[in-house]
């Protein structure tokens, strides 16, 4: 399904299937106004995000003041200096409508410390999203997120829950 354009809408780039399967349950969440959000395709890597962030979405968040970027990845651990790399690609510009978000080391070791799929694990976020709370983004795989969660949220909670 695609975004409404002429609204405030978000696009999520994941890096793997994991990724777009948290990312799908999140927009399962009945509070989540599906219309305004569109999980693409997985890019097959980190730095493949990076690519398909610059080539495609750059292009689109000049042209329109609507649209909201996810870059939604594996930080492998190394969350410091990928967090550094992707905000040195985000144009200054554009800052306040990119987040760069995913679970320290791989979906894999967030599923497997929930005991969770990866669908049950979007919900919850979205959940906690919808509610003003963290317990699950408070979790030691997901915490260093924190900054950028709260700026998602005073961004894109006005037009993604219902």
């Amino acid at each position: 399904m695609s975004v409404n354009r002429y609204r405030p809408h978000l696009y999520v780039i994941p890096e793997d299937d994991a990724d777009r399967q948290i990312a799908d349950g999140f927009v399962l969440h009945p509070r989540v106004a599906a219309r305004q959000v569109q999980v693409v395709e997985p890019a097959g890597g980190w730095a493949r995000v990076l690519e398909t962030f610059n080539k495609e979405y750059v292009p689109l968040l000049q042209q329109n003041a609507y649209t909201h970027v996810v870059m939604l990845i594996d930080f492998d651990g190394k969350h410091l200096g990928r967090r550094a790399n992707f905000e040195a690609e985000i144009p200054e510009a554009l800052r306040t409508r990119v987040f760069v978000i995913g679970p320290r080391d791989t979906p894999v070791s967030l599923k497997q410390s929930l005991g969770r799929g990866y669908e049950d694990i979007g919900r919850l976020l979205a959940d906690d999203c919808d509610g003003d709370l963290k317990e699950t983004w408070d979790h030691e795989l997901l915490r260093h997120n924190e900054a950028d969660r709260l700026r998602l949220l005073q961004s894109v909670k006005p037009f993604l829950f219902d």
